[in-house]
């Protein structure tokens, strides 16, 4: 760091011929002002160095600036004084920003695409050259690249377009409105993690994944080969993710299956049948709740077909109701977390909620008791969770979980519980909060 030293202020020292000392009390005119600076300067030095500085006062100006004797032209310029006066300005240059060439627009798109896909496509809609110079994401199929990770669906936005949707960036809190033209063709089913829409083409029974920001549509095998004719009219899904690069794991309802597929293949392929406590693709992998056990599916294997596999199993001191309790995975900013959200009895009999939550250890294959959420909040509904920076959102209090409006015990206005103390607190209604409740309810089907 820069350090400055003062110097001591001696009497200033005009050259033969410029007339007697002026008295510090009265101001100089400009004319004298210059010759002063000219003259043997005082003022500071930089600390470990001999180059002395000018003092130069700007007129109307009561601060003083100081600038090197040895400072390019135009730092004089800036400060008002010196011989860089004379020079005159550079002229103005317009630059085609369309012909910046297909090694810097292309560094351009890269940087934009890492931060977020959003600015990606922003860049690629400018012109035709910068389109040419980066990838059409509509060509990426399920491309983790293109995958709108930090964007979720919130509800209908307030238009006459029925097909407008708010979006929301979880990450910087950006919203954007998207008419989503393809809901008009199709029956929408699930909001995935990953940011997709999960849509039922009903003529065709073929399901369709729909990337709402480079409007990709990718599909997969009809359902067809799941349900009966009488069945498929009420299709459901309480689950969904990608398994891996290609893989998409959906559980469906009515058969209660968990089923996957890859774009391009004929049918469906069950992996499990009952039901599963929460879902959650986390790590490029599928995660499961099965009774006690944490499983993943496993789809490495091309000589076995995809099974599931146990990744962690809770301890038998950890009482676990499959009437009353529920489970819940959550993606904490990259750390694997569960919710376990149980039913007691206080001390005067009545019946109340218990949410304890655990830090998922991979590597032993066990659960570890945790008090919080590492500063963030996590939005949990029956079937979906979000986690969020509260230094984000202002209304969002740190190391807090909010229920979802598909919990019982969530009430009319929707309430947070606080991890730490168990206290809870009503929401103001119409605020993030409202607008996060609602979205996480199930899996977002009530958006459409």
């Amino acid at each position: 760091m820069t350090t400055w030293r003062k110097m001591g202020k001696p009497k200033p020292k005009l050259p033969a011929g410029a007339g007697a000392p002026v008295s510090p009390a009265a101001p100089l005119r400009r004319s004298q002002r210059l010759v002063s600076a000219a003259a043997e300067p005082s003022g500071a030095v930089l600390a470990g160095g001999s180059g002395k500085l000018s003092p130069i006062r700007l007129l109307g100006k009561k601060r003083r600036f100081h600038f090197c004797a040895n400072a390019p032209a135009w730092a004089a310029i800036c400060c008002g004084g010196g011989d860089a006066k004379q020079l005159d300005p550079a002229p103005a240059q317009d630059v085609d920003w369309a012909n910046l060439g297909d090694g810097p627009a292309g560094l351009i798109a890269d940087l934009l695409l890492a931060n977020d896909v959003a600015d990606y496509v922003r860049f690629r809609t400018v012109c035709q050259p910068w389109r040419r110079c980066s990838p059409d994401p509509r060509a990426g199929g399920l491309d983790g690249r293109f995958l709108p990770r930090r964007w979720i669906m919130l509800d209908k936005a307030i238009t006459a377009n029925p097909r407008c949707h708010r979006f929301l960036n979880i990450s910087t809190g950006e919203s954007i409105r998207m008419d989503l033209h393809e809901l008009a063709e199709h029956k929408f089913l699930a909001l995935t993690p990953e940011g997709l829409l999960l849509l039922l083409h009903e003529p065709t029974r073929i399901i369709r994944l729909l990337n709402p920001l480079t409007r990709q549509l990718t599909n997969l095998p009809s359902v067809a080969s799941l349900r009966s004719m009488e069945e498929w009219f009420g299709i459901q899904v309480y689950g969904v993710g990608l398994a891996d690069a290609s893989t998409v794991a959906v559980c469906f309802s009515h058969p209660r299956v968990l089923a996957v597929a890859k774009p391009g293949d004929v049918c469906w392929t069950v992996v499990h049948s009952g039901y599963l406590h929460s879902t959650l693709p986390y790590a490029g992998r599928f995660y499961c709740c099965v009774g006690k056990r944490l499983m993943v599916l496993n789809t490495t294997t091309d000589q076995q077909p995809p099974r599931l596999m146990v990744a962690a199993e809770r301890s038998s001191r950890i009482y676990f109701s499959q009437m009353s309790d529920s489970l819940h995975l959550v993606d904490n900013a990259g750390e694997l977390m569960m919710v376990h959200r149980s039913l007691y009895q206080d001390s005067e009999h009545n019946y109340k909620r218990k949410y304890q939550l655990y830090r998922v250890d991979l590597d032993a294959g066990a659960f570890v008791p945790a008090k919080g959420f590492n500063g963030r909040a996590i939005f949990m509904g029956c079937r979906r969770t979000i986690s969020l920076a509260a230094e984000t959102f202002p209304s969002i209090s740190a190391d807090t979980l909010y229920l979802g409006y598909d919990f019982d015990e969530s009430k009319m206005i929707d309430e947070y519980n606080d991890l730490a103390d168990d206290s809870s607190d009503e929401t103001h209604p119409f605020s993030i909060v409202d607008c996060l409740s609602h979205c996480i309810q199930r899996n977002g089907e009530e958006l459409a």
